[in-house]
């Protein structure tokens, strides 16, 4: 997927899908037009750490796009990035 899709979404950010699975910016399971409420939240500047501690006992809770999202899980392609 070419980086230019990505343009305008922080590095840091992290895309929250309705099943509650986590996603980096340049993830290749999603498409960034794609990204819209209510079926995605995100939250653009997430506190240092925020995607190691991402767990059931310590979801993340959307600040953007549907604030309704909560993320349980990451993606293991994105996990794998970092």
């Amino acid at each position: 997927m070419p980086a230019s899709e990505w343009d305008g979404w922080p590095v840091a950010a992290i895309i929250i899908h309705a099943s509650g699975k986590a996603h980096l910016p340049g993830c290749t399971h999603i498409v960034p037009a794609d990204i819209q409420p209510p079926r995605y939240g995100w939250v653009p500047a997430p506190s240092p750490g925020a995607w190691r501690r991402l767990a059931p006992s310590n979801p993340l809770r959307a600040t953007q796009g549907n604030a309704e999202r909560v993320a349980m899980s990451r993606c293991e392609s994105c996990d794998a990035t970092q």
